[in-house]
C-alpha cells in the first residue's frame, strides 16, 4: 500500500450536529430549548459578519433592471415617514413602529409585487422552536392575514426593534468589533440568526435577504452558508430614498436573485406528483419485514421494505411543502426526485447544513428502488476536497463492500456562497489603499481606511478590510446576480474551486477565514436503519464488523473516512440467497431460497481524505479549518498504523465512538476488543 500523509488542516472545535443521515427514525428536527439553540447559533456565526456599504450591496446583489427606476417622489415619501421621526428617541414600542412602518410600505407600494405582513404574536405550527418574527415580505397574492410567520413562504423577513444602539445586533464604529459583545445586542443577533436558520431549514434556498429596522434606521443583510453581509445603519426618515431603493429593488428582483432555489419546484396539492407521493406513502401488504433471516418468497425479492415506506409516509406532513428536486447526472442532465419534510436536518446556519430525505426517484423502474435516500448539503469547495459521490464511486470500482451505491450526484449550477468573496474584495481594497498610502502618505492620510479588529486574518500578515462606512468597496463579480430577470441563467457553471487553473487565488494563498461552500446533492440506493435498532449482541457485532471491513479496505486504498460515529454506522436490510439452502433439493412449491440479511453500511464519506503520499505532491491544508469527528483524529492515524490492518479497530475506536456515543446499552462481552 502507498504511504499516508498526516493531516495538515488547522483545528476547529466541533459542534455536535445530531444523528447521521440515512437512518430510519433518526432524530428529526430537534426541539431545542430556544435560548440554548440561539446561543449555539450565535457562537457558530462569530466572526462571520462582513460589512459592505449600502450602494455596493445593492449594485452587487440587487442590480437595477434595465431602464427602470423607482418613480415615487422623495418629498412625498419623506412626509409619510416623518410619522416615525422620533421612533429612535424612546417612548415608541416595537409594535407601534412595526404597525406604522408596515402601513406606509404597503399603502404606498414601496416593494412592488410584495406585501409586508406582521406576525409578532403567533408562531408557525411547523416550527418546533416556536419562534415569532415580527414580519416578512410575501408575494402580494399570497400574503397571509392570520398573523403566523409562514416561514416557508417568506421572501424577505423583517425584524423591528425600538431605540438605537442597545438593540442593534451590529456595530458601525470601526474602532469596535462588528459583532458587539453587549448582552442585549448579542441577544438580538441570536434572534435574527435563529430566524434566518429557520427559513433556510423550511425551504430550499441559496441565500436570504433580511431587513432590520431599529427606531428610524435600517440595515439590510444577506445570509448564506458562509456568513452574512451587513450594511451600515441608514436613517430612513432623513434619507427615505435609500429605503425606497432597497424595497423597490427587492420587489423587482427575480426569484433566483432573492435566493429561492431554482432547482427546487413546489409540488402542488392535487397534481400527479402529489398524488404519487400519497400513494407511495400508503401501507402495502406485500412489503418486506426488516428482520434477520426472514424468508422471502419467490418473486418478492424486489418488493419494498416496510420501514422505508413508513419513513417516507412520515415525511408527508400536513402543511409542509413538497418539492421536486433536481440532481445532476454524470452526462450533464438533471434527474428529478420528490421529497416531503426532511427525515434529518442539521440545525445550523453556516456550514454544510445537511438535510436528508427519503425521496421518490421518478426514473426508477423497480419497485424496491422507487424510494431512495437524497442528501442535500453545502459541501466545502476547495481544490483538494472531493465530492462524496466521487469518493463512493471510486471505492465501489475498487470493490470496497458495505458502502452506499450512488444513483447520481453533483454540484448545483451557480450555487456557491459569495460572502467569502465580499471579504476578499474588502481585503484587496484595503491593501490597495494602504499601498497608495505607503507611496504618498501625506496625500492619502485623510482617506486611509480604519481597521476592524474582528476582520483581521490572524493567520496571515494580510491587511484587514476597510470599514463599510469609510471606504467604498468595488462591487466585483456577483456570481451572475447582475443579470436582469429575463436573463436569469440557472445552468451557469459553478466557479472553479480555489487553487485550480483559472482561479485567481491559489488555495495555499487563500487568506479568507470564511469557509467556502457549494450546494451539492447526492442520491444513493440505500435507505438504512440506525445502529440502535440492532436485534441482539451478535447482530450488533456483525454490523460493526461489516463497517470495519469497509473502512479497512478503503484505508488500504489510502482513503480515510475521518467521520466515524454511531450515526454513520448503519444497518441495511437486503434480500440474499439463503445460505442454509445451498446444496439442498426441495420442491418448488416449498422453496424459499431468499432471506433477509441485516448488514452493516458505512455512510457519509464527505469528510474523507485521500492520504496517499504521491511523489512531487506537496502536503498542504485543504481548507481553513479541520473537519471530521474528533475521535478520528487519534494518534493512530499515521501512515505506519494504517499500513497495519490490525490497528484499524483502534482508528475506528469502536467501543467509544460507535457504542457509547450512541447510548447503546449492551453487555460488556458484546463489544469486540481492539485485536
Amino acid at each position: 500500500m502507498a504511504g499516508v500523509a498526516n493531516q495538515d488542516t488547522p483545528h476547529k472545535d466541533r459542534t455536535v450536529a445530531g444523528t447521521g443521515p440515512h437512518t430510519a427514525g433518526a432524530r428529526s428536527i430537534r426541539k431545542p430549548v430556544l435560548q440554548e439553540f440561539r446561543q449555539r447559533l450565535v457562537q457558530e456565526m462569530t466572526n462571520r459578519s462582513v460589512p459592505l456599504p449600502l450602494d455596493a450591496f445593492l449594485d452587487r446583489f440587487l442590480p437595477l433592471p434595465p431602464n427602470q427606476r423607482p418613480k415615487r417622489s422623495t418629498a412625498t415619501l419623506r412626509n409619510k415617514l416623518s410619522a416615525l421621526d422620533d421612533a429612535g428617541i424612546g417612548g415608541w414600542k416595537e409594535d407601534a413602529i412595526a404597525d406604522t412602518f408596515t402601513t406606509i410600505v404597503n399603502d404606498h407600494k414601496l416593494a412592488p409585487g410584495l406585501r409586508l405582513a406582521l406576525s409578532q404574536d403567533r408562531y408557525d405550527a411547523n416550527d418546533p422552536s416556536h419562534q415569532k418574527i415580527d414580519g416578512a415580505f410575501f408575494p402580494h397574492a399570497v400574503a397571509p392575514t392570520d398573523g403566523e410567520p409562514h416561514w416557508a413562504e417568506q421572501i424577505v423577513p423583517v425584524e423591528f426593534k425600538r431605540g438605537e444602539t442597545k438593540y442593534d445586533p451590529f456595530e458601525d464604529n470601526v474602532k469596535k468589533a462588528l459583532d458587539p459583545d453587549a448582552q442585549s445586542r448579542k441577544n438580538v443577533r441570536s434572534q435574527i440568526i435563529g430566524y434566518a436558520e429557520t427559513i433556510f431549514e423550511q425551504r430550499p434556498r441559496t441565500h436570504l435577504f433580511m431587513l432590520f429596522v431599529i427606531g428610524r434606521n435600517f440595515r439590510v443583510m444577506r445570509w448564506d452558508r458562509s456568513g452574512v453581509v451587513v450594511t451600515p445603519l441608514t436613517d430612513y426618515v432623513l434619507k427615505p430614498e435609500r429605503l425606497h431603493q432597497v424595497l423597490w429593488r427587492l420587489g423587482r428582483a427575480s426569484k433566483a436573485q432573492l435566493g429561492l432555489d431554482p432547482t427546487a419546484t413546489l409540488v402542488k396539492p392535487g397534481s400527479a406528483h402529489y398524488k404519487l407521493m400519497d400513494k407511495l406513502g400508503k401501507k402495502v401488504a406485500t412489503d418486506l419485514v426488516a428482520q434477520r433471516d426472514t424468508a422471502v418468497a419467490k418473486g418478492a425479492e424486489n418488493n419494498m421494505f416496510a420501514y422505508v415506506r413508513e419513513m417516507f409516509s412520515k415525511s408527508l406532513v400536513k402543511d409542509w411543502p413538497r418539492w421536486k428536486l433536481s440532481v445532476p447526472q454524470s452526462d450533464g442532465t438533471m434527474r428529478y426526485f420528490l421529497v416531503g419534510k426532511p427525515t434529518f436536518t442539521t440545525r445550523t446556519l453556516v456550514g454544510r447544513a445537511t438535510q436528508g430525505y427519503v425521496a421518490v426517484d421518478l426514473l426508477a423502474k423497480e419497485r424496491q428502488k422507487q424510494l431512495v435516500w437524497l442528501k442535500d448539503a453545502w459541501r466545502t469547495f476547495y481544490e483538494l476536497v472531493e465530492a462524496e459521490g466521487d469518493v463512493l464511486e471510486q471505492l465501489k470500482r475498487e470493490g470496497v463492500p458495505f458502502i452506499p451505491t450512488v444513483v447520481c450526484h453533483g454540484d448545483l449550477p451557480g450555487q456557491a456562497t459569495v460572502t467569502p468573496d465580499v471579504w476578499d474584495d474588502n481585503r484587496k481594497a484595503a491593501e490597495k489603499l494602504q499601498e497608495c498610502a505607503a507611496g504618498n502618505k501625506q496625500e492619502t492620510a485623510a482617506h486611509s481606511p480604519r481597521v476592524r479588529p474582528d476582520h483581521i486574518d490572524r493567520t496571515s500578515t494580510a491587511a484587514p478590510p476597510p470599514s463599510s462606512t469609510d471606504a467604498v468597496i468595488p462591487a466585483g463579480p456577483a456570481s451572475g446576480l447582475k443579470r436582469p430577470r429575463e436573463e436569469d441563467n440557472h445552468d451557469e457553471l459553478p466557479p472553479p474551486p480555489r487553487g485550480v487553473e483559472g482561479s485567481d487565488v491559489d488555495s495555499v494563498e487563500d487568506k479568507c477565514p470564511l469557509r467556502r461552500h457549494i450546494h451539492y446533492r447526492i442520491v444513493v440506493e440505500e435507505v438504512a436503519l440506525k445502529l440502535e435498532q440492532f436485534e441482539d449482541g451478535h447482530h450488533l457485532v456483525s454490523v460493526i464488523y461489516d463497517c470495519v471491513k469497509a473502512h479497512q479496505r478503503a484505508a488500504k486504498l489510502g482513503i480515510l473516512h475521518r467521520d466515524i460515529s454511531g450515526g454513520n454506522i448503519l444497518i441495511y436490510p437486503k434480500v440474499v440467497d439463503d445460505p442454509k439452502a445451498k446444496g439442498k433439493v426441495v420442491d418448488d412449491s416449498e422453496s424459499k431460497d431468499k432471506v433477509v440479511a441485516m448488514r452493516g453500511l458505512l455512510t457519509d464519506w464527505e469528510l474523507s481524505k485521500d492520504v496517499k503520499v504521491v511523489p512531487g505532491r506537496r502536503r498542504r491544508a485543504r481548507q481553513p479549518e479541520r473537519t471530521g469527528t474528533w475521535q478520528s483524529h487519534l494518534e493512530n492515524t499515521t501512515s505506519e498504523n494504517i499500513r497495519n490492518s490490525r490497528r484499524i479497530p483502534e482508528i475506528l475506536d469502536i467501543r467509544t465512538v460507535a457504542v457509547e456515543s450512541r447510548g447503546i446499552s449492551s453487555p460488556p462481552n458484546v463489544i469486540p476488543g481492539n485485536t
